[in-house]
């Protein structure tokens, strides 16, 4: 959801787990309502950065991909 302080929430975290974000966009249908954030981090995001991420209020879907 697009709400004020998601984007910092989900940064400080990958700040807390020592992920540098590479890229970063952000997308929303229209203010307040859905949005999208897309990362590509320098490192892999560990796995319980992942589940605090699904279970963040106002987090709909997490897609995760590792790197290859």
């Amino acid at each position: 959801m697009d709400q004020p302080g998601h984007v910092a929430e989900v940064t400080s975290m990958l700040a807390h787990k020592s992920v540098n974000i590479a890229t970063m966009q952000l997308y929303r249908a229209n203010r307040g309502g859905n949005s999208v954030m897309v990362l590509e981090c320098d490192q892999e995001v560990p796995e319980d950065g992942i589940n605090w991420l699904r279970h963040a209020e106002g987090v709909v879907k997490v897609t995760y991909l590792g790197m290859m």
